[in-house]
């Protein structure tokens, strides 16, 4: 039984970016968020928790690749997680004036579209936005909560055996010694615990952007069909219309040509945005998924269950962002399609004109432009080989250490 923000029934206006503002709220950073003292303080903490967190993951896992290459590969494999959320804090932060308008200017047109064939388009994008963006929550704090999980096992193991406790971090750790010692051991297990939740909501408050923009222009481009389609509709083909008539339909069509043309302006928009992040995640995203499955050979037990949920977490992350690309794409094809099958040609010539330009329009499709690639199902597949390229690499590493 899905929870009920889960399904078709939730206020739909609720569903509107509803994951990534829980998110982002917690450690102060989404962008209509009102910034008061409280909240920039705050903000600031976990943006120093995350820095500092990276550091010394790096630090830990450099440190050990000359000695023990399973306990560096068992840092650097989340630190580059905590690296890209830095990233994507930073970008979060640096465009949050351009992302809150972004944000309002979506949801002014969409809530424009009414008609019940509208709301059905609502309906089906904007849950599957939410229930995508908690899936990957779901994963993010199953594979945070893991490390402490997995490590706090470890520990009572030991002391069932008669073994000292190993005052160790969830997530490996250089640390001055007095951190790691009682009476200041708890609170920093709790700050680096806390780290890894400012990680994963970074994670879901970027990518659950990315996917969401993506849903609600596909939602933006289906309305935009239909009206096309329910505007040059003629019942009868020998029939002409009228000059008022015509005038009527040219103002339409113009209105119409502009909405198509803000549509592909606003993507232009989110492309500029994003791009730092979209690209930082693709390029790092081979390095997360080779490392985990070498992780996973190296370790057993415990370890083996924690690096297939990161695996399935990262999985998820490149998934959303090939299916909110490729969910765009579709809807500009569907739309050259439609408007071409449509009855354009019982107009006058302008209409004519004004048809076949959306249609040429229309089919150079809005993509997510990132350097060097676009975001789809495609651009999945070629991952996925690369992803295997990296494995094998990493294999050979480890045997040769």
């Amino acid at each position: 039984m899905l929870p009920r923000f889960l399904t078709a029934s939730y206020p739909m206006e609720r569903h509107y970016f509803m994951v990534p503002k829980f998110a982002l709220s917690l450690i102060g950073f989404y962008p209509e968020q009102k910034r008061t003292v409280l909240v920039k303080l705050w903000s600031f903490f976990n943006f120093f928790i995350l820095t500092y967190g990276c550091y010394a993951e790096a630090y830990y896992g450099i440190h050990y690749i000359p000695i023990n290459i399973a306990t560096a590969l068992d840092a650097l494999c989340p630190v580059a997680s905590s690296i890209l959320s830095l990233v994507k804090m930073v970008a979060i932060w640096w465009y949050q004036d351009e992302l809150r308008s972004l944000i309002q200017r979506v949801r002014f047109l969409t809530e424009q579209q009414m008609s019940k064939r509208k709301l059905g388009y609502k309906k089906r994008f904007y849950t599957l936005a939410t229930r995508l963006t908690f899936l990957l929550l779901c994963c993010g704090f199953c594979t945070s909560t893991s490390y402490s999980v997995r490590h706090l096992l470890d520990n009572i193991l030991r002391r069932a055996h008669g073994k000292d406790w190993i005052y160790e971090t969830p997530f490996k750790m250089i640390f001055p010694d007095p951190l790691l010692r009682l009476p200041l051991y708890p609170i920093t297990y709790l700050l680096v615990h806390w780290h890894g939740y400012i990680t994963v909501v970074c994670f879901v408050g970027a990518d659950g952007f990315f996917l969401g923009f993506c849903l609600y222009f596909t939602v933006l481009l289906l309305c935009l069909q239909d009206d096309v389609v329910d505007l040059l509709e003629v019942k009868n083909i020998e029939e002409r219309f009228s000059a008022a008539e015509e005038a009527r339909i040219v103002r339409e069509m113009e209105h119409l040509v502009d909405r198509h043309n803000e549509v592909a302006e606003l993507t232009e928009r989110l492309s500029g945005v994003m791009v730092e992040i979209t690209l930082a995640h693709f390029v790092t995203s081979s390095l997360i998924i080779g490392t985990s499955v070498v992780d996973i050979l190296l370790f057993s037990g415990l370890g083996i269950i924690v690096y297939v949920v990161y695996t399935c977490a990262v999985s998820v992350e490149i998934l959303l962002y090939c299916l909110g690309g490729s969910h765009i794409m579709e809807a500009c094809s569907n739309l050259a399609r439609s408007t071409f099958s449509s009855h354009w040609y019982g107009h006058s010539v302008r209409v004519q004109k004004m048809t076949l330009l959306m249609v040429a329009r229309a089919q150079r499709v809005l993509t997510i432009k990132i350097p060097f690639f676009s975001p789809s199902l495609e651009t999945l597949t070629s991952v996925s080989l690369c992803e295997n390229v990296m494995v094998q690499t990493r294999l050979n590493f480890v045997e040769i250490f």
